[in-house]
């Protein structure tokens, strides 16, 4: 959405990385939004304050307390803008008092949203767009869970307090630790209708029909079982893959992470609204895999239950990069290949 509906402009990662590298900025900013918002909160609570209601006075109370919640809101993205930037920051200084720096940001973008939740506690049954289950952000409302304000609190005050811990560790440990890195296993599983096979590493050819290798690999995907496929025949008819299993699996599959004919596009509740039916439409690890002469690889996983299944995905290159057994827990994580640095997404989980 926001590639196709937002003005030109810079999403907060692209910016950090240009104030990082002292260059200039395009468009919209996060920094120029986040002060906007702020500003239109406060002179909308300055103008609904000027006015008394003679008639549908408790229609007016309700539009009143809305004001009130859009500033609440306003206010907890403004602060949570300004603690990422001094986050992202840390991915290029690695020097912890960047995120010290963060830390009392983020904790006014929590009490800010804590306000916003005494708002809507009683005012609100729910937040209607909250209730979908195609929604992400900022978290997937399945079985009627999170569609109020509410039930986000006790997350984002979880994600306060990992970052604090975090920030001690790292000064415990003079800055010099990294998250531990356990590689996937690789489940038994029965190809029924593919035969070629390759151990995921660097320098290893992926497609049946071309000599195109991993140029970089997450430590994670390494030693996993990928599916050789023929590009070709992926062009042409797809990808179809038959298999059995005595254990309930995730197929990883890997999607380019660029626009174009000949890729495979990944999945999209927006607008595929079977885009989830195997647990598939986040990515797992962003940009974890780069092939020579390719864009870097998203990789997606589907859950199946034991037994012989066959999945179908449409025309478009992908890569097949193995099974894992679905009780395998995948962090969602940014590999860090496409040359944007490296992932600290653990510093809150």
């Amino acid at each position: 959405m926001y590639e196709s509906e937002a003005p030109e402009g810079e999403m907060i990662i692209e910016y950090a990385e240009k104030e990082w590298k002292k260059q200039g900025h395009i468009g919209e900013t996060p920094v120029q939004v986040a002060k906007e918002v702020v500003e239109h909160g406060k002179k909308a609570l300055a103008s609904i304050e000027t006015v008394k209601a003679t008639k549908d006075v408790e229609e007016f109370k309700r539009l009143k307390n809305d004001m009130y919640c859009y500033d609440e809101m306003a206010n907890f993205y403004a602060e949570k803008v300004k603690s990422a930037l001094w986050i992202l920051r840390f991915k290029y200084s690695n020097n912890v008092a960047d995120l010290e720096q963060a830390l009392p940001f983020l904790q006014k973008s929590v009490d800010h949203y804590a306000k916003l939740v005494k708002l809507t506690e009683d005012s609100y049954l729910y937040a209607n767009s909250m209730q979908t289950k195609q929604r992400k952000i900022p978290m997937r409302g399945v079985d009627k869970t999170f569609i109020h304000w509410k039930e986000m609190l006790p997350v984002f005050t979880k994600e306060l307090n990992h970052f604090k811990k975090s920030i001690d560790s790292l000064k415990s440990l003079n800055g010099a630790t990294v998250a531990k890195i356990i590689p996937y296993q690789a489940a038994d599983v029965k190809v029924l209708n593919e035969t070629g096979t390759y151990l995921i590493n660097k320098n290893v050819e992926v497609f049946a029909d071309t000599s195109v290798q991993i140029k970089e690999v997450a430590e994670q995907l390494i030693g996993l079982k990928g599916i050789k496929i023929s590009k070709e025949k992926q062009l042409k008819v797809g990808t179809e893959i038959k298999f059995s299993t005595k254990v309930p699996v995730k197929l990883l599959i890997g999607f380019f992470n660029q626009k174009n004919p000949n890729y495979l596009a990944p999945p999209q509740l927006e607008t595929d609204a079977s885009a989830n039916n195997y647990g598939q439409s986040e990515i797992k690890i962003s940009n974890a895999l780069v092939l020579n002469g390719f864009p870097p690889v998203n990789v997606h996983a589907y859950s199946f239950p034991a037994g012989t299944h066959t999945l179908n995905l449409g025309k478009g290159e992908c890569l097949v990069l193995g099974f894992i057994d679905d009780k395998q827990e995948l962090r969602i994580f940014n590999a860090g290949l496409d040359g944007r640095g490296k992932d600290i997404d653990w510093l809150f989980e």
